[in-house]
């Protein structure tokens, strides 16, 4: 393993958050690459601890034959050369494993918010980022929000994130495959077909907005 490149791999990952307009595809192969490097710092670590103390031992005991006072007092610090190779194994196994958690905690964090923002299952473009781990996550996560949420009757912390300024909002329809919906209010059911505008409840479509299904339009736009 080529000394220049330590760490190199947990650097891409988080480079590849920076990148990515919101998350990219979990990249497998470059977390392996990282435990894979953790675990060969570890034995190196261990190899440089065990040469170090046995060249630590041989030192007391050549001292203790040279002294005629043999007082009894040994040596437990590590040899001066034996410490620049084992500082530089334990900085890059913790600096891989910040890299590991700040990549995992990133991405599960943007999963909590989309949880929050959409309440709904994943679509299929946004599985596809996923690794399975973080979609049998993402369903335990939104299994805990829904139950919370029933728990406290007719309040619903998925809708109304913002004081709403109006009760009906005019949307357009921008992403098809919707279907129906049925409204709180007396609009009833409406069919979301795409590129078709509707002035709908708010409280009934916010989700769909912050999902980016329907856009919301200020009230000059009518193509």
């Amino acid at each position: 393993m080529n000394g220049m490149n330590y760490c190199q791999q947990g650097k891409d990952l988080l480079l590849d958050l920076k990148r990515s307009d919101w998350l990219p595809a979990y990249n497998d192969e470059n977390v392996k690459a990282v435990h894979s490097e953790i675990k060969i710092h570890f034995n190196e670590l261990n190899d440089q601890a065990k040469a170090a103390a046995q060249v630590t031992a041989d030192r007391n005991k050549r001292s203790s034959s040279n002294s005629n006072d043999d007082d009894g007092k040994k040596s437990t610090s590590l040899p001066m050369e034996s410490r620049p190779a084992i500082v530089l194994h334990e900085t890059a196994i913790r600096r891989n494993k910040r890299c590991l958690l700040a990549y995992h905690k990133y991405r599960l964090d943007k999963l909590k918010s989309l949880c929050w923002d959409t309440s709904a299952s994943l679509p299929g473009h946004i599985r596809s980022l996923l690794s399975e781990a973080e979609m049998d996550f993402y369903t335990e996560y939104d299994q805990l929000v829904a139950r919370y949420n029933s728990s406290l009757g007719a309040i619903n912390l998925n809708s109304l994130m913002q004081p709403p300024e109006e009760d009906l909002i005019e949307v357009r329809v921008v992403q098809p495959g919707l279907g129906t919906i049925v409204t709180t209010d007396h609009c009833g059911e409406v069919s979301l077909e795409l590129g078709t505008t509707h002035f709908l409840p708010r409280v009934d479509v916010e989700h769909l907005i912050r999902q980016g299904s329907l856009q919301q339009l200020d009230g000059e736009e009518t193509f």
